[in-house]
């Protein structure tokens, strides 16, 4: 004899599909209001990174902004308000637009200005652009480095400026194109890491990344020269990454001579700027 499904079971199921399927007849401009969580769906494997100040805003505020999904109940926008909402059995308001996707949410100028550079990474990478589907999936494996390092490095860029690569990224313009010499620069941040008293701080990621790239740069050198300085994390706190990057090339180059074939050439010119002429090691693959 077959066993009655569960009356309760039986009745959250159907409800959530009277719920989806009267959705999608409304207008689509309407805020509606639920607290049927299991109707949302993730529309990628994205991590939800910890917000407290967004979360207190929920719980003191209320849920100012809603929630924007697709006609699949993929949220396009607001992952984290639901994540939030849920967490503290909240009503979650929202807005159903069949076409939105995530260039919808950048055009509409909103929540956008306070998106991740991760976000925009997804974001691109969910409407099928290859360059930024690689770097998702790299993001996704990375525990060592800052999104920000990543992306900067990723592109091929050698001193770790930014704001031009980010500000392309986030239109969409982005070329994945140094992902192997990043692979192999992890490999070595991680030896720093493990065989030295350093911590894991965006600024150390970027003048390791710096130096790294140079034609003449020895691995096993700079390892050898840090943990002879037993460098902590307090002897340099409050470092800025000029002063760090000059103490670093100290370090790497030591009592070598001026014709040593790994020294690392450095000039600072009258206003104070710091410049490594050695070209950028080269990537047979790239």
């Amino acid at each position: 004899m077959q066993k009655a499904p569960d009356g309760n079971q039986a009745h959250t199921k159907k409800t959530l599909q009277e719920d989806y399927n009267m959705n999608m007849n409304l207008n689509t401009n309407e805020i509606l209001t639920t607290t049927e969580y299991d109707m949302f769906r993730k529309i990628s494997n994205r991590k939800i990174t910890e917000n407290p100040k967004l979360e207190e805003e929920l719980l003191s505020e209320g849920q100012r902004q809603p929630i924007l999904v697709n006609q699949k109940m993929e949220v396009i926008d607001g992952q984290h308000r639901l994540y939030y909402l849920r967490k503290h059995r909240k009503p979650v308001r929202y807005i159903i637009d069949p076409t939105a996707n995530f260039k919808t949410v950048i055009s509409m100028n909103t929540s956008a200005v306070n998106w991740s550079l991760q976000d925009y990474v997804y974001s691109f990478a969910l409407e099928g652009d290859p360059e930024f589907v690689k770097l998702a999936k790299f993001l996704d494996e990375n525990e060592l480095l800052s999104d920000k390092m990543v992306i900067v490095a990723g592109s091929g860029r050698r001193d770790g400026t930014a704001a031009q690569v980010v500000k392309k990224l986030k239109k969409g313009d982005y070329v994945f194109s140094n992902e192997k010499q990043l692979r192999e620069f992890c490999k070595f941040y991680e030896r720093v890491l493990n065989e030295t008293k350093l911590p894991n701080k965006p600024f150390l990621q970027s003048v390791l990344w710096t130096l790294y790239t140079t034609s003449v740069f020895d691995e096993n050198r700079m390892l050898t020269q840090l943990k002879k300085s037993d460098l902590t994390s307090e002897d340099i706190e409050g470092f800025a990454k000029k002063k760090l990057l000059l103490t670093f090339l100290e370090l790497y180059n030591g009592r070598w001579s001026d014709d040593h074939p790994s020294l690392i050439q450095y000039f600072i010119n009258r206003k104070g700027s710091l410049t490594i002429p050695s070209l950028p090691k080269q990537d047979e693959d790239n």
